[in-house]
């Protein structure tokens, strides 16, 4: 019968007779669980439902998410289209079904409403960047969420970024500790970073990791929370939310760079240029305090970074070290025409 009904659809010419038998097929085709359909049945329904899609009244279109937004009885085209409607229709679909597309969540983690993105938020099936982008580019209501999930996976720029967070946000802090309690890889990932003496680790959590004493962090945390500030260890944290820049849409490397300057944290920025280019801290920290701007040039040039990065680094370096600022502009022109020479393999010797 099913098969009849969509050959039937797909002869059909008239757009208003095509738009009543897909509002009957859909309620038939969702409905029939004693038939599983087979591969061309679901291509053909969910091409067919694409091709009239807008000819659909919201009561079918609601029927048709109801229906099938959690199961694998349609194709990802349909399901992507399905998550551009309006969040009343859409939710089902990007938070539970099988169907929807990596590139489709990616679109939603860049450019969806934030609570779209809380949705994506809480699958399941989260690549790294989806939630780097998520973590980039959402509110924190987000970032909790993704830390609640405990199968989504985080790369080592979305814990960097996390660690900002929780420099100045308590909140940010304690549910860090209540997914390291929960999360033993996560935790891992936590002691990892703890062991290269990470600077952006903050104070509580450092001293949690090393005692491991992860509860009363989180337990003190929720304990004290009021409207204003927290104070933890001697170490004060407020409800200010730190910014990251975004750089095509991705937590890039540049991106948190550029946070780091912007909140005077040259140690961390030391830190984070010294593995990127595997030089010891000491090595990075002796050239960014020398005189050498050409030595300093070749560093920056190996961690690949926009130039406009390189500005707000030479800015901050100033700042830094308390030095005009008048040689930035040529010095910036002299790392330009730098990055469009070919770059040779080796170019800094191994400290």
């Amino acid at each position: 019968m099913l098969p009849e009904q969509l050959e039937q659809l797909a002869r059909l010419k008239d757009p208003e007779a095509r738009s009543r038998l897909i509002r009957t097929l859909v309620g038939e085709y969702a409905r029939s669980e004693d038939h599983d359909p087979n591969e061309t049945e679901r291509e053909l329904f969910s091409r067919i439902v694409l091709s009239v899609f807008d000819q659909l009244d919201r009561e079918a279109r609601y029927e048709l998410v109801v229906r099938l937004a959690k199961t694998d009885r349609i194709i990802p085209d349909l399901a992507d289209r399905l998550a551009q409607e309006d969040y009343d229709l859409s939710e089902p679909v990007i938070e539970s079904s099988p169907m929807i597309s990596q590139s489709a969540l990616m679109s939603l983690a860049k450019s969806g409403g934030n609570d779209k993105r809380l949705s994506v938020s809480r699958r399941p099936d989260l690549s790294e960047e989806i939630t780097d982008t998520l973590i980039a580019r959402s509110s924190r209501d987000v970032v909790h969420a993704l830390l609640d999930n405990l199968d989504v996976p985080f790369s080592v720029k979305g814990t960097l970024a996390i660690l900002i967070f929780a420099n100045t946000e308590a909140t940010v802090l304690a549910a860090i500790a209540r997914r390291a309690i929960k999360d033993e890889d996560f935790l891992n990932t936590q002691m990892h970073v703890l062991e290269t003496n990470c600077p952006l680790i903050p104070p509580p959590l450092r001293k949690a990791l090393e005692t491991g004493d992860l509860e009363r962090l989180a337990a003190s945390i929720e304990e004290n929370r009021r409207d204003g500030d927290i104070e933890l260890d001697g170490v004060l944290f407020s409800r200010h939310e730190a910014s990251i820049q975004i750089a095509n849409g991705e937590l890039s490397f540049d991106a948190i760079l550029r946070t780091l300057f912007e909140q005077e944290r040259l140690d961390a920025a030391i830190w984070l240029i010294s593995r990127k280019i595997n030089l010891a801290d000491e090595v990075v920290a002796d050239t960014l305090k020398s005189d050498a701007d050409g030595a300093i040039m070749r560093l920056m040039l190996q961690t690949g970074i926009h130039d406009k990065t390189y500005r707000d680094f030479l800015k901050a370096r100033c700042d830094w070290l308390d030095r005009s600022t008048r040689s930035i502009p040529d010095l910036v022109m002299r790392y330009k025409a730098e990055m469009k020479k070919p770059r040779l393999a080796g170019a800094l010797p191994a400290h």
